[in-house]
């Protein structure tokens, strides 16, 4: 192999740790707080409010329904508007974390029913509030479970993140669009 394409091969990798690494991250720090939300609101929860319940979870399991080529399109404008361009490794993030966020949101919430109940209703009866129960019970319990999807989310990710450096993200898309640009200007 040639320097060249050993370089490139380095910065392919380099951009795909970006685009997973900073995806990943926003999915967690959205997912596990959708996931909570999701849990406590199901009837039965510690706060019911079915309505909200059945909205989220219509929405989460509307953003998982769309397959990520379809949504990488559908939000070409969105990711315009945030990052200020379509193609890129930043461009590819947008789309990556909404895709990935519903995703970890499910498995999460998966995770957090299945903490035993008896846990629950004994750090309520030692009197414990909602948020005690959801930082000392729920998530410690969880814990496994939600490292487990974790992994699974970050794996799926990225698969997800070869389709997006296919229609422009990465530096090897970048660098042909630039010399595509730059060969069809007039000088």
């Amino acid at each position: 192999m040639s320097p060249q394409m050993i370089e490139r091969l380095w910065r392919a990798l380099f951009d795909t740790v970006q685009m997973v690494g900073l995806s990943a991250l926003i999915a967690l720090l959205v997912g596990v707080p959708l996931a909570v939300l999701l849990v406590m609101s199901q009837p039965g929860g510690l706060t019911p409010a079915p309505k909200l319940h059945r909205a989220l979870g219509s929405v989460i399991n509307g953003f998982r329904a769309i397959p990520f080529i379809v949504l990488l399109v559908a939000l070409l404008p969105v990711t315009r508007f945030l990052t200020g361009t379509t193609i890129g490794v930043w461009a590819a993030i947008v789309p990556l974390a909404i895709s990935a966020t519903p995703f970890f949101a499910r498995i999460a919430e998966v995770s957090l029913r299945e903490v035993d109940k008896g846990l629950i209703e004994a750090a309520q009866a030692m009197g414990c509030r909602r948020r005690h129960i959801v930082t000392h019970v729920l998530l410690p319990e969880a814990l496994p479970g939600l490292i487990g999807g974790f992994t699974i989310t970050v794996v799926t990710m990225i698969g997800a993140s070869a389709m997006a450096g296919a229609v422009g993200a990465g530096a090897w898309a970048t660098s042909r669009c630039a010399t595509a640009i730059s060969a069809s200007t007039p000088p």
